[in-house]
């Protein structure tokens, strides 16, 4: 958790972001009981079971739950193939804003006042996602993320089936990923910690809940869990990592540069470490993977020790989605303990991110780094903690490896501890059932060449009873009862969506990037075999390829509007 800092906040003006003109309806069906629209004015529209009702900026929904009702009152909150929230008995949710930047990104902010709600965004396109509560802002960091939410009582909870969410209460922030819950407290100053909350649980607990009346809610369901964060390897890697490349610097056969490279002296150091050591200032090396392969969205975990004899700064770290003189790297300064995302490209160096953090341990302390790839979506660790995020879309994939740059220290000395390149697997649903069509993973699971609501017999993910209706172009042949009512929906503010500020600016003097090459010795090479093979079969649902031009908005640290 860090405070959100001032460097943070959007240089976007309102006129910048107009409202929004879609390229998709906003369609609320009702599929079990009845639902309301309500709109400024006191205009209630009450939406039938399988009727649809448009739903517009400004617009509130409350889910009707009928006395002695045994089954759960369901409508869908459909944005076309984008986006779709379920929702359920006694919930209470309006659209707060859809916006759309210039010719980029629709941004789309719901604010959840009680209830339930299943958040899913497609994977392949992806609106900038935002749910308000009273407690709490959370927002989507990846495409194809997938999160319950709930507020009852002064508490919000969060279940995060697929992707990541960025949670914040008061300027502080936590970072919630796939198979993890957390729980906010209205009073609370900062969000709690995320806990370990198995996803089979969970869908078993989705289904039963989109039937029965009777299930408890997702905050008792969390509540019963140990309160302990996920089981991590002695690496700081979740138990159920793929690894792909893993190098500890134990053989000196490895494959990587040695030798007098440039202003450097690299080599493997007592079987422990890759050593770089650095002859003069305003240098900088780059050492790729041996083997050379891209990546695209890895997690890539760096450990190393820094030291400088006669002072000086300098910085280090890893590099990613490297293509010659373009790249993007995460790297720190243990001398001043700052930390930088920078970008490269053929018109030089540039920090679109920096800031300090305390929980360096310094010159001659190990320190971890972490850079985890969500599309165009960056997020931070330093030491096994979240630092930050910050999106840029413009490199996709390319190579990974070590950064080392010397700004005025004449003898700067690295030692690189290892290097990790991971992933997680794909969430599998319903692993036990063939024959298929899941609603919204933008895939042809079944084979029948008919894509998600395309196909008549699609399905909720997790469901396994009769499918549910779905919303369709087709407009309803009911007509909607229309009556007055002294019921008012809060209005959004006309606050403008801040953004990361990504404002790019050479931080040195563009370097020639240096390609090690690899001093031949006389020995036979050993390959450095990874503990863990990379997999043969690709993740069944690939990342987005196609990013948006606009980073996700970062939200000031004030609480939503509510009365």
């Amino acid at each position: 958790m860090v405070e959100l800092t001032a460097a943070m906040q959007s240089t976007e003006s309102e006129s910048q972001i107009e409202p929004a003109k879609p390229s998709f309806d906003i369609r609320l069906t009702g599929v079990r009981s009845s639902a309301k629209v309500i709109r400024s004015g006191g205009i209630e529209l009450e939406v039938q079971p399988d009727q649809m009702a448009d739903v517009q900026v400004g617009d509130g929904i409350e889910m009707v739950k009928q006395e002695e009702q045994d089954e759960q009152s369901y409508s869908i909150l459909d944005f076309s193939d984008y986006l779709e929230v379920e929702l359920f008995s006694n919930t209470s949710v309006f659209l707060a804003d859809l916006r759309q930047a210039a010719g980029s990104s629709t941004y789309v902010t719901l604010h959840l006042d009680r209830g339930h709600m299943f958040v899913h965004l497609n994977e392949q396109t992806i609106p900038q996602v935002t749910v308000k509560t009273p407690s709490a802002i959370i927002r989507i960091l990846a495409g194809g993320t997938e999160f319950d939410v709930c507020h009852n009582e002064g508490l919000t909870c969060i279940f995060v089936k697929r992707g990541v969410v960025e949670v914040t209460v008061q300027g502080r922030r936590e970072l919630v990923k796939a198979g993890e819950a957390s729980q906010i407290l209205e009073d609370q100053q900062r969000p709690s910690p995320p806990i370990c909350a198995p996803i089979s649980r969970f869908n078993d607990w989705e289904e039963r809940f989109r039937q029965s009346a009777d299930t408890p809610a997702l905050e008792k369901e969390i509540s019963e869990l140990p309160q302990e964060p996920c089981p991590l390897t002695a690496a700081g890697l979740p138990v159920n990592a793929r690894i792909l490349y893993q190098d500890e610097f134990r053989n000196p056969f490895g494959g990587w540069a040695r030798g007098k490279i440039d202003n450097f002296i690299v080599r493997y150091a007592g079987l422990q470490y890759y050593r770089v050591q650095a002859q003069g200032p305003d240098e900088q090396y780059i050492a790729s993977v041996p083997k050379v392969q891209e990546y695209g969205d890895v997690n890539v975990d760096v450990r190393a020790i820094g030291e400088a004899a006669s002072g000086g700064d300098f910085r280090y770290g890893l590099v990613f989605r490297r293509s010659g003189d373009q790249f993007y790297a995460f790297i720190i300064s243990p001398v001043t303990q700052t930390w930088y995302f920078l970008k490269s490209s053929s018109t030089g160096l540039e920090t679109l991110r920096e800031g300090t953090d305390d929980r360096m341990r310094g010159l001659e302390s190990k320190e971890t780094l972490r850079v985890e790839a969500y599309g165009s979506t960056f997020v931070m660790f330093i030491n096994g903690r979240f630092i930050d995020w910050i999106s840029d879309p413009d490199y996709t994939s390319g190579e990974v490896g070590l950064f080392v740059e010397t700004l005025d220290s004449l003898d700067a000395i690295i030692r690189f501890d290892s290097i990790i390149i991971w992933e997680m697997p794909s969430v599998v649903l319903n692993p036990n059932e063939g024959g298929r069509e899941y609603c919204f993973n933008t895939f042809d699971d079944d084979g029948d060449h008919l894509i998600d609501r395309a196909d008549p017999d699609c399905q909720r993910l997790g469901l396994t009873s009769t499918p549910l209706p779905l919303p369709t172009s087709a407009r309803p042949t009911n007509t909607l009862i229309l009556r007055p009512t002294n019921t008012l929906v809060p209005q959004p503010t006309n606050t403008p969506i801040p953004q990361p500020t990504n404002t790019p600016g050479p931080t040195n003097t563009r370097r020639p990037t240096r390609t090690p090459t690899t001093v031949p010795n006389t020995s036979t090479p050993i390959p450095n075999t990874p503990t863990n093979p990379p997999p043969t079969d690709p993740p069944t649902n690939p990342p987005p390829t196609d990013p948006p031009t606009n980073p996700p908005p970062t939200d000031p640290p004030a609480t939503p509007p509510y009365p």
